[in-house]
Formats: structure tokens, sequence, C-alpha cells
């Protein structure tokens, strides 16, 4: 049996389910069954702009493990924007503000996010705001920029997105 390998541009993402890994004490499990999620070459920059790429930088995140900063959680979860991961988003929002669903497998036209600016981050007794410039495109138009100033806190360890404000 051959295998063919296919060349991507950098930074091109995939379709493919997530493949399996190994659980505790080499168990073998299953993936989550993630539809309508995309999968990333593991040698391309993570979509949040961090050139130590996916595996080094939000990928650890996405398979659970805490952020460190509200920045990394925020970063992390534009990377979820970029690549569907909708389960990741709802998981890492705060239950007081968490809406039941984003359904962004049902935006028509799915927007395209072209890179992410993080202007300030501000973190104090277990309460942060992150100020960033995502640019994204819907469909075929133009390219518009999304300024928000968001509010995470910290619970139990973990961080945790409240909600966010649009700036002009």
């Amino acid at each position: 049996m051959t295998s063919r390998r296919v060349r991507r541009p950098c930074g091109a993402l995939q379709f493919p389910a997530k493949p399996s890994g190994w659980g505790h004490r080499g168990a073998r499990r299953a993936a989550p069954d993630l539809p309508n999620v995309q999968a990333i070459d593991t040698l391309t920059p993570c979509p949040c702009g961090n050139r130590a790429g996916y595996t080094h930088c939000c990928g650890p995140l996405h398979d659970g493990a805490a952020a460190a900063t509200a920045e990394a959680l925020m970063r992390s979860r534009y990377s979820a924007y970029v690549l569907k991961r909708e389960d990741y988003l709802l998981a890492t929002w705060h239950a007081s503000t968490r809406p039941d669903h984003l359904k962004l497998a049902a935006q028509q036209p799915a927007p395209s996010w072209l890179g992410l600016d993080v202007k300030r981050h501000e973190e104090r007794d277990g309460h942060a705001t992150v100020e960033f410039v995502a640019r994204l495109r819907y469909g075929g138009g133009k390219a518009q920029r999304m300024h928000e100033v968001s509010q995470f806190v910290r619970e139990d360890g973990r961080w945790y997105y409240l909600d966010g404000e649009i700036r002009a």
C-alpha cells in the first residue's frame, strides 16, 4: 500500500476529523465526534499568529490543558473560531454568560479569519481584560476589523471568557 503526500500552501487548513490518540496508561481512545471541525497541519503557524505552531500553542488548550493567562485563552478562542471548534468555545465561556449554541457551521457566508492583533492584556485578582483586533472577511466581501475588549474570570485554576464590548 502506498501513501500519497499532498502538498498544501503554508497555513492551509484541512477538514478531516481529528485523529484518534492514546489515552491514560496507553489505552487507545477514540477521537471525539466533532462534525464540521477543521483540522490543522501541525507544522504551520498557529491560527492565533504564534509561529511556534499549533501543537506548541493553542493545540494543547484545545485538547483540555488550562490556559496560563487570559490572553492565552483569548488566543485559543480565536483559533477555535478559525477551526470551527464550537465545543471549545462553549467550554471556555463562563456558565453565567454562555449561550446554548453558536451555530458556527450554519454561518453563511462563513467568515474567513485573516489575523489577530492583541492590543492590551491586564490581569488582577482573578479578573482580566484583553483588547484585540481580529481581521475577517465574509464570502468574497471586503475585509473587516472586529475590535473587542473582552472580560475574563479565573475559577478553579481555569480562565473563562465572560463577555466582550465591540468597539468601532
